[in-house]
């Protein structure tokens, strides 16, 4: 039966009738093929049995009769369509954050500097080294006149000399004070005892006068002469203060000159020491890079540069870290030291030192690399370019850059579940790698995340895992 006209008959109450009635009439007709001798009033007229078989044959045709299969159930039904509607996607993994390499600009500089400036003034008589010497500590670079300067030392010493022989005398002074001192006490002592005797004449006198034995113009003379002894003895402790005093002072006095006597040969010493900067000496071993000595010039102490000397025995590599890179930069860090323009190229080096600060202006941190140059080719004030091995803190995961959306509430993630339903997450960013974003925080490290998330992708949207899936996701399985 066609097409056109097998779904006419269909839309008949026929169709149902033919449906229900089918197998019965074509067991009957079964029956009566198989037995051609039965009556006639119990066959079936041929046409109904034609009947019957074209409806059997088109019920079967169209899967009506099929007694041997069941019809699917409504939760199979759900999931066929649920399946042909899931979106397919690819996924990528979170890879750990490893260690980063940037190349930043450096600039050598010598392990020591100094610019040499005359101390003392005067004229300068001889220069002795000229500019790239190499010179040794100690060595005599220039010399300088300074006839001020010596006639300044030599009254110095004549006051020195002064200063010296007034202590001298200070001290003869004070050993004469002392000797007077010993003598105004012993004449105290001889008045005391003179005072003391006449006192002892003035008792006896009276009890004498009390008797009558002396006339009372007797006993007036002894007690004028107890008097006047008495006056004799406190004018001898006068003295005797007076000449302590004295004693006193006079040590004074030799402290005095002797500490100026001590200031002056200072004085001497300070002049003799700046006499020998009369002489410019190398601070240490290096180069002379520059000369600016003449013989005749006139130096001004403090004032006039005439040489400046490098050490380029080592070489200092500073490096202006940018603020991103500055909290991973630590002592320790690897790194590679490369000059374009020198045969130098790819020196391993490891950071010495950091300034453990931001300079607010340019936003940098200074970090220094120690080399040696024990070979000619490190040029202080080169240009050169070192390459840091910048390590990423722990717990850090990097994920594609196309694997983030960016959304109203900040940027998301997509992640498949074991179900294969999407889930939001919303992440941390960090520093973007180019191809790659390092994730602060968000993400455990072990999620599939969708690659190129669309909008239509939210909390609970089944998908479907497609085949084109990452290195690192081929990784995980």
């Amino acid at each position: 039966m066609h097409r056109p006209a097998l779904d006419a008959f269909k839309k008949t109450g026929e169709f149902e009738l033919a449906r229900v009635q089918a197998p019965a009439i074509a067991a009957r007709s079964h029956v009566d093929l198989m037995n051609p001798k039965a009556p006639p009033g119990k066959r079936l007229p041929k046409t109904a049995v034609a009947v019957a078989s074209a409806i059997v044959a088109a019920a079967t045709a169209i899967g009506i009769y099929q007694p041997w299969k069941s019809l699917p159930s409504e939760e199979a039904v759900a999931a066929s369509e649920a399946g042909s509607a899931a979106k397919t996607v690819n996924v990528d993994r979170p890879a750990p954050a490893a260690a980063t390499s940037v190349v930043l600009p450096a600039t050598f500089r010598p392990w020591q500097t100094t610019t040499l400036h005359a101390r003392v003034s005067g004229y300068l008589k001889a220069w002795h080294q000229d500019l790239g010497a190499v010179v040794n500590a100690g060595e005599v670079l220039a010399e300088i006149e300074t006839p001020e300067l010596d006639q300044e030392l030599a009254e110095g010493e004549s006051l020195v000399r002064e200063a010296a022989a007034a202590a001298v005398q200070a001290k003869a002074e004070r050993v004469e004070a002392e000797a007077d001192l010993k003598v105004a006490e012993a004449q105290l002592r001889r008045i005391q005892a003179d005072a003391e005797l006449v006192k002892s004449q003035l008792v006896r006198r009276e009890k004498l006068l009390t008797t009558r034995a002396i006339a009372q113009e007797e006993y007036d003379t002894f007690l004028k002469q107890t008097e006047a002894r008495t006056a004799d003895v406190a004018a001898a402790k006068a003295d005797v203060a007076r000449r302590r005093a004295n004693l006193a002072t006079r040590a004074a006095i030799i402290e005095v000159r002797e500490a100026t006597a001590k200031s002056r040969r200072a004085n001497v010493a300070r002049l003799q020491e700046l006499q020998t900067f009369k002489r410019i000496v190398a601070p240490f071993g290096g180069v002379v890079m520059r000369r600016t000595a003449e013989v005749g010039m006139l130096v001004t102490a403090g004032q006039d540069s005439l040489f400046v000397i490098e050490d380029a025995s080592r070489v200092r590599v500073q490096i202006n870290v940018p603020q991103t890179y500055s909290m991973q930069t630590k002592p320790g860090v690897a790194a590679v030291i490369s000059v374009p323009e020198a045969a130098l190229q790819d020196l391993p080096a490891t950071i010495t030192r950091i300034a453990e600060s931001v300079d607010a202006a340019s936003r940098t941190m200074l970090a220094e690399i120690e080399v040696e140059n024990a070979s000619p080719g490190l040029q202080p004030g080169s240009y050169a370019q070192v390459t840091l091995s910048m390590p990423q803190a722990g717990g850090q995961w990097t994920i594609p850059t196309n694997a983030v959306a960016m959304r109203v509430e900040g940027p998301h993630v997509a992640v498949v579940d074991e179900r294969n339903r999407i889930e939001l997450k919303r992440v941390s960013l960090g520093r973007d790698l180019g191809a790659r974003v390092i994730v602060l925080d968000g993400i455990r490290g072990d999620e599939r995340l969708v690659v190129n998330p669309g909008d239509d992708l939210v909390d609970g949207v089944s998908v479907r895992i497609g085949p084109r899936n990452s290195p690192h996701e081929i990784a995980r399985r």
